[in-house]
């Protein structure tokens, strides 16, 4: 399994339109036990560059010391299977309607292969934004591959399925911050 995962972190970073096409027919549980350990090497190293590089944030900043580290290390492993799991759903909705017919575990292979460059590197501060867009080109070519539709479909399909969230993000954030102007202070008396 090992020479499983090191292989295919090879291949996707330094030969991924061969790798994507040579994985079409892989099992579902080489796939996602790919993830899993690609997953707590990112939390490892997020965690310990939260921790120890001054930045205390999040469930870190709460608890103090080692327990911090470990609590901050059990969000990072618990929760991305989940957003993963929402997203693969999410964008292969788009994929599909945009021509690919090869199922969703295509899906899922091309956009878990896609998160190698972000989950081995996104943690380093200040450069990580390189290795986002390095795994949204990789999902864009991961389903060109393995759903056999033209560049523009999948990037289309990519581009709709993570631009419509961001939107409504932005305008629940709207609406939070226009909302802050109507809740009235509370005027302090002495």
């Amino acid at each position: 399994m090992i020479d499983f995962i090191v292989t295919r972190i090879k291949g996707i970073l330094l030969t991924p339109v061969e790798t994507f096409r040579q994985s079409k027919d892989e099992e579902s549980k080489a796939v996602l036990a790919y993830l899993a350990v690609l997953v707590i090497i990112n939390s490892l190293f997020f965690t310990i560059s939260v921790k120890y590089m001054g930045s205390d944030s999040g469930p870190a900043a709460l608890f103090p010391g080692l327990a911090g580290f470990f609590i901050t290390l059990f969000f990072l492993i618990v929760i991305p299977p989940f957003v993963v799991a929402l997203s693969i759903v999410w964008l292969h909705l788009w994929v599909y309607i945009l021509g690919g017919r090869k199922g969703i575990i295509q899906t899922t292979r091309a956009f878990v292969y896609s998160l190698t460059p972000n989950i081995l590197f996104g943690w380093i501060p200040y450069i990580s934004f390189i290795f986002v867009i390095w795994s949204i080109i990789l999902n864009v070519l991961g389903i060109r591959e393995l759903h056999q539709i033209s560049t523009a479909r999948a990037a289309i399909a990519y581009i709709i399925a993570f631009v419509i969230p961001l939107i409504f993000l932005f305008f629940i954030l709207l609406c939070l911050i226009s909302h802050m102007n109507t809740i009235p202070a509370v005027a302090y008396t002495p």
